[in-house]
């Protein structure tokens, strides 16, 4: 049973005790999944040519980004060559959620925002403030952002390992077509603040883009490209934690 066969089953009046009886394992894991993503709308990941992008090309540590849910808001997909589980995940606020781990054949490929829940320095065109570090000695597979070291583990669901964020980083829900090996964004787990963001790069969005109109254009199909191919200048820095 996937996902839109369960929904309708729901739309129906089928119990939700019943479904769980009747799905495969793992039901149960989807729908506290589900009940924890700010759905934004759908978007299949594809490639440059614009077919689907199939998530067993990504080479271990060589991360890729591609924008959504808006044109302006750039996030860093990246196989991170080991087995992820589910993760609960603290927030400040007390709103705690569950991480459900990654996803592709292997659950090692994760996606999450580049924008720091700090200051809102991005992995912008021009200069790529936050980037992907692969694991070293008892250190995991890490985000920094460079502008003021704020670190995220991405095997525990984007948790705060260093530096002045004040909560996890918000990682990209994705939907994963295991039989096509093609994925579908299709909302995020944590806090992603988009509407900060937005107010605090403003200048710099509308430079980029022109207007901000266009900064905040939906994305229906997220074109997933190499790091080094989206960011002119990227930034390396220390890893804290």
């Amino acid at each position: 049973m996937d996902r839109r066969d369960f929904l309708d089953l729901l739309a129906k009046g089928t119990s939700l005790g019943l479904l769980l009886k009747l799905s495969p394992l793992g039901m149960l894991e989807f729908v506290r999944a589900q009940s924890n993503v700010n759905t934004f709308q759908k978007a299949l990941l594809v490639d440059k040519a614009g077919n689907p992008f199939k998530l067993s090309s990504l080479k271990p540590h060589e991360p890729y980004v591609f924008a959504y849910p808006f044109a302006a808001t750039p996030n860093i997909l990246v196989n991170v060559e080991a087995e992820l589980a589910p993760v609960e995940v603290k927030m400040p606020d007390g709103k705690n959620y569950r991480w459900t781990g990654g996803v592709g054949k292997g659950k090692n490929i994760v996606a999450y925002t580049s924008i720091c829940p700090h200051a809102y320095s991005y992995a912008a065109p021009n200069l790529g403030a936050m980037g992907y570090y692969k694991p070293e000695g008892n250190r995991g597979p890490r985000m920094v952002c460079c502008a003021h070291l704020s670190a995220f583990d991405l095997s525990k669901g984007g948790e705060v390992k260093g530096g002045p964020a004040p909560h996890a980083l918000a990682a990209v829900a994705l939907e994963y077509d295991a039989a096509k090996d093609e994925a579908y964004a299709v909302g995020f787990l944590g806090n992603p603040q988009f509407d900060a963001f937005f107010r605090a790069q403003n200048q710099a969005l509308r430079d980029l883009f022109r207007t901000t109109a266009r900064a905040r254009e939906e994305v229906a199909k997220a074109t997933v490209i190499p790091y080094t191919e989206h960011t002119k200048a990227p930034t390396t820095c220390p890893v804290l934690g």
